[in-house]
């Protein structure tokens, strides 16, 4: 959990503005369990920060080791990495553990993460699943199981649930401050052109059987083109992303959480995050699927 940063040969940057160290924080943990309402909220709100923060910044700002610290990857990366800390401790605080486990202070799983060697909507979206995952838990949570407490290692006093809240909460103030400094600081960069592209000119794969691909990624938005050939059968699977599926010619039966729906030509279908769908072309369709954010895999890719 300490602050990113290692002696290596980076790209030299402005220093930073001023901004407290992680290690140097100390914490009140005092706060009612009846409060946990409003931690929940600044805990579903990183993610939206997150994005803003980064709207329109060039990917080569986002993936940059600034002086051998964290890049922007690097921190949204660093959230994701510790959801599983925060879960384990709620998992100590429910069997009535006395001490609650320490986390890496050389955050050796961020460093080695590869966080910058992938795009950054692959990040966003992994933080964003993860969170939902600890958001669910913390939720389920009533005021009794608010109220255990174990003790902090390194803070060497008693923690509670909300506490685990609390903390994860100040954890991600700190980060997005991080990296809303590194973006604010990094060299102006031209504005991103519009561009025209026919459909047909760009590359297209088939990420399964009778389904062929055409897509143009975005910074915060992709749209995919679409043939699903008859008898196309895509299983059920699910996504970080929010989805519009726009069918413009055939029939598709989409299977979603509350049934079966067939969709033809002039026919929406919204998916929200992580809605569970699948589709058979009942015959031979085109479908515009826009994604937000936008990622290089998506569920048909992992279900190949």
């Amino acid at each position: 959990m300490a602050d990113g940063k290692r002696s290596v040969t980076a790209v030299h940057s402005p220093p930073d503005a001023m901004q407290e160290s992680w290690t140097s924080r100390r914490f009140v943990f005092d706060l009612p369990v009846d409060r946990i309402a409003v931690l929940l909220s600044r805990l579903r709100g990183t993610a939206a920060r997150i994005a803003a923060a980064v709207r329109a910044v060039p990917p080569s700002v986002l993936n940059t080791r600034w002086d051998g610290a964290w890049s922007v990857h690097d921190h949204v990366g660093h959230l994701h990495d510790l959801e599983a800390l925060h879960l384990r401790r709620l998992d100590e605080l429910a069997r009535g553990a006395p001490t609650l486990s320490a986390a890496d202070m050389k955050n050796e799983a961020t460093w080695n993460a590869g966080h910058n060697d992938k795009p950054f909507a692959a990040v966003l979206a992994a933080f964003v699943g993860s969170r939902a995952t600890l958001l669910a838990r913390l939720e389920a949570l009533d005021a009794k199981a608010l109220a255990v407490a174990a003790t902090h290692p390194r803070l060497q006093q008693p923690m509670r649930a909300i506490d685990v809240a609390l903390f994860t909460a100040e954890h991600d103030d700190h980060h997005v401050a991080k990296l809303e400094a590194l973006v604010r600081k990094a060299p102006a960069t031209p504005a991103p052109r519009p561009t025209s592209t026919p459909w047909q000119s760009l590359p297209m794969d088939a990420p399964m059987t009778k389904l062929e691909r055409r897509r143009v990624i975005g910074t915060e938005t992709m749209i995919s083109h679409i043939t699903l050939h008859q008898g196309c059968d895509v299983p059920v699977h699910s996504h970080a992303n929010e989805q519009f599926a726009c069918v413009l010619s055939g029939k598709v039966r989409f299977t979603v959480a509350d049934g079966e729906r067939v969709l033809g030509a002039g026919d929406v279908l919204h998916l929200p995050s992580h809605a569970p769908h699948g589709a058979y072309a009942i015959e031979t369709a085109v479908v515009l699927d826009i994604f937000t954010p936008p990622s290089v895999q998506t569920g048909i890719d992992e279900k190949r």
